[in-house]
């Protein structure tokens, strides 16, 4: 029985030990974990470019919604004066107060640069109240600039604007209570 297994041994054993030798092979010549990581790096790039390229799209989008009416035509807007309260829409008026307690929130961004050019056009649009809160923790990188019309009396008058300009924008709005 021994001298079987020796004979066995000795025609499959250079086979067993080129089959290694060719997984060995084979595993050494597929990428290396750099190759891998840059590849998927290279993935998240190209989906990072691709949302940006989405958000930028969205941005454009909503500009052209607030550069134009509801029948296509180019908004003018006039100058504000620091005194003046009260804010023109499509269909209303409403009355904002110096030392009210609601808010309509009408953007978030992680750019105080888009947060500012926001509010640049909605006080362009005849909103001088409009201002930028920023929210978060610079520690941690979690900050958040968000963009607000306001002050009102009462919550009511800032859900009515809120609706309002949600459905002009064809976007969200959020009532905040700020003092």
């Amino acid at each position: 029985m021994f001298i079987k297994q020796t004979i066995l041994m000795k025609k499959i054993g250079p086979k067993l030990l080129f089959l290694a030798l060719g997984l060995i092979l084979i595993q050494a010549c597929g990428p290396s974990e750099e190759e891998k990581r840059a590849a998927e790096q290279a993935r998240m790039d190209s989906l990072r470019a691709v949302q940006q390229q989405q958000i930028a799209e969205q941005m454009a989008a909503m500009q052209d919604s607030l550069d134009t009416t509801d029948d296509g035509a180019t908004l003018t807007t006039k100058p504000v004066s620091k005194t003046e309260t009260k804010a023109n829409t499509s269909s209303s008026t409403y009355n904002f107060v110096e030392n009210g307690m609601y808010a309509v929130q009408v953007g978030a961004f992680r750019s105080e640069d888009k947060a500012n050019g926001f509010v640049a056009k909605w006080k362009d649009r005849n909103y001088p109240s409009s201002y930028v809160v920023k929210v978060g923790n610079e520690a941690d990188g979690d900050v958040w600039f968000r963009v607000r019309i306001g002050f009102f009396d009462d919550k009511a008058g800032a859900e009515a604007l809120g609706a309002e300009l949600a459905k002009e924008i064809n976007s969200g709005f959020w009532v905040s209570k700020v003092r």
